[in-house]
């Protein structure tokens, strides 16, 4: 683990659906290009039975990379991307399939993630309620690409 992985602190505003400010910044230790993984609050898991505590889950939801750094707090966006089937026009699917498979074309297109639940895309200010990532969520830094 490298030095970055000491480096917490929580989502303090979502910006809109790709941005999100960090309560943490240069006074942190915070760098440009810095990644975060934005993770949900801790759970306990308790034994239905016994009522003893089984363990505590957190699990990440998203990450994000600083693009602006403040003394304390950064602004952060989504970086991820994925890949998904591309909406075919009925008109065209027969020829694209043609030119496709002589050009090498691909019937897929690569999207960054958001914070939407529904993955569409508008870079516009998102209500909380529609989005997977909320006030206060802790993040923590990351060193690598796993």
């Amino acid at each position: 683990m490298g030095a970055n992985m000491n480096i917490q602190g929580s989502v303090a505003a979502i910006l809109n659906e790709r941005e999100l400010v960090l309560n943490r910044g240069a006074d942190a230790g915070v760098t440009l290009g810095m990644r975060f993984k934005v993770l949900d609050h801790e759970r306990s898991i308790m034994d239905p039975e016994t009522k003893t505590l089984l363990t505590t889950l957190q699990r990440e939801k998203i990450r994000v990379k600083v693009i602006e750094v403040g003394p304390s707090h950064s602004i952060a966006n989504t970086y991820q991307t994925y890949t998904e089937p591309q909406p075919a026009d009925p008109n065209l699917v027969r020829w694209s399939n043609i030119l496709g498979n002589a050009l090498g074309a691909r019937n897929h297109v690569t999207k960054v993630r958001t914070f939407r639940r529904d993955g569409t895309v508008s870079f516009s200010p998102i209500d909380e309620s529609d989005s997977i990532v909320k006030v206060s969520d802790p993040v923590m830094s990351i060193d690598d690409e796993v």
